[in-house]
């Protein structure tokens, strides 16, 4: 469980990195527009956005194994009902 809010951490880190990169890519927050920073932003919030699908299917993967072994034991209560 530590490893998936760390990789969700460090994700959501890294989009808030590249949203205030692509922020000062405007003449908002910035000089001008920049399209090579504006690039280089977008460019890192790949990855960040792959780190947070990680957390979310090792998270998703956690969950069903536990709903396995709560089957596996229904089962073998049932199992021993019925054998004797």
């Amino acid at each position: 469980m530590i490893l998936v809010r760390l990789l969700q951490g460090v994700g959501i880190a890294g989009l808030l990195a590249c949203a205030h990169l692509a922020w000062e890519s405007t003449p908002w927050g910035g000089e001008a527009w920049n399209r090579g920073r504006m690039l280089y932003a977008w460019a890192g919030a790949i990855p960040a956005l792959g780190l947070i699908g990680i957390a979310a299917l090792l998270g998703a993967l956690r969950r069903q194994a536990g709903e396995i072994a709560s089957l596996k034991a229904s089962l073998e209560r049932i199992e021993t009902r019925l054998g004797g």
